[in-house]
C-alpha cells in the first residue's frame, strides 16, 4: 500500500478497528525499495491509502503479510 500524506510504500500486516475508524498495522522498510535492512511498524489509517505501484516491495518475504 501507499500513503498519500507521508509518501511511504508499505505492507500491511494487520487490519482493525479504532474507535469506529479502520487502521491498517503497516510494515515500512528501512530502505525505500527494499526490505533487505529490516522494517519498522507504523499505523495507517484507511483515508490515506491507496495502492501501490513498487514492485519491488510486492516481493516481500514478510510473514503474514496482506499483498496488494
Amino acid at each position: 500500500m501507499y500513503n498519500r500524506d507521508t509518501r511511504e510504500d508499505g505492507l500491511i500486516r494487520r487490519v482493525y478497528e479504532r474507535n469506529g475508524a479502520t487502521m491498517y498495522e503497516v510494515a515500512l522498510p528501512r530502505m525505500k525499495d527494499s526490505w533487505g535492512r529490516g522494517y519498522c511498524i507504523s499505523d495507517w489509517d484507511e483515508n490515506v491509502l491507496q495502492l501501490s505501484n513498487n514492485e519491488d516491495l510486492k516481493s516481500s518475504p514478510l510473514e503474514g503479510g496482506l499483498r496488494f
